[in-house]
């Protein structure tokens, strides 16, 4: 019986320092996804229109924001905005972790990687957003009966808001990870949060669109420092293209050329 309590204890205990080194991976995602994500190609692509539709938004915040509060505010989509608090804890990169924890198979090691790049954007995205947020900006439309949650961790800028992360940064890792399809739960999630916020007065249309911004450079960020070759078939065949920059001359003009490995 004492043999067996032993056993079970050092097997406990193995288990638990497994645990403690993917925490500290995660956090090294973090770490290295915060400033890989200025060198990634693949944020090149998402700059241009990230740029355009903030910049749109920001110019027509006003009216598009009043538009948006003139409807109404569904429940799903109060009850989903409301939530993004609780996932702001890592309640369901945790429950992914041991789902894959459970698995002894390759999609187990998989989900393993997804549950850790997923925690590292989002905390990467959060931290993001919390810092923006002391830049001098806008406030936000209604500043009555701000919660604990909405004051305690980030300036008065509204931009970006911090409750779509936990959705935003699941869509772009699910992208990656299993596609489309699946990522379409997260990106319907990641609307009614939106629509939540924008619809109560509690963040402008850019707002929301900025955070979703960030969470796409943060999520490329986190992928080249996670290193993961398992990606979607859909995700590689948009974004795994090994795509360089370099310079033409043409007939005595030079101009910039970009060259896909397809």
């Amino acid at each position: 019986m004492k043999k067996y309590l032993l056993l079970v204890l050092i097997s406990s205990l193995c288990f638990a320092k497994g645990e403690y080194e993917d925490l500290k991976e995660s956090i090294k995602l973090l770490y290295q996804g915060s400033y890989m994500q200025f060198g990634e190609v693949n944020n090149a692509f998402y700059l241009l229109p990230a740029v355009a539709t903030t910049a749109y938004s920001f110019e027509h915040d006003q009216r598009l924001s009043d538009n948006q509060r003139a409807k109404k505010l569904r429940k799903i989509y109060d009850v989903t905005g409301d939530l993004g608090i609780a996932f702001n804890f890592p309640i369901v990169p945790i429950s992914i972790y041991y789902i894959g924890k459970s698995q002894e198979s390759v999609s187990g090691t998989k989900t393993v990687q997804f549950a850790k790049e997923y925690l590292a954007t989002m905390y990467l995205t959060l931290l993001e957003t919390g810092l923006i947020s002391y830049i001098p900006s806008h406030e936000r439309p209604y500043k009555e009966e701000q919660s604990f949650w909405e004051t305690a961790f980030r300036g008065k800028n509204s931009f970006p808001s911090g409750h779509i992360v936990p959705y935003s940064t699941l869509f772009f890792k699910t992208l990656q990870f299993y596609g489309p399809y699946w990522a379409t739960i997260p990106a319907v999630l990641t609307y009614f949060a939106s629509m939540q916020r924008v619809r109560e007065g509690r963040h402008y249309i850019s707002d929301v669109v900025g955070a979703f911004w960030l969470s796409a450079f943060a999520s490329e960020g986190v992928r080249a420092a996670g290193k993961h070759k398992h990606n979607h078939p859909f995700y590689k065949f948009i974004f795994e293209r090994e795509a360089k920059f370099s310079v033409i001359n043409y007939r005595g003009v030079i101009g910039p050329a970009i060259s896909f490995n397809f």
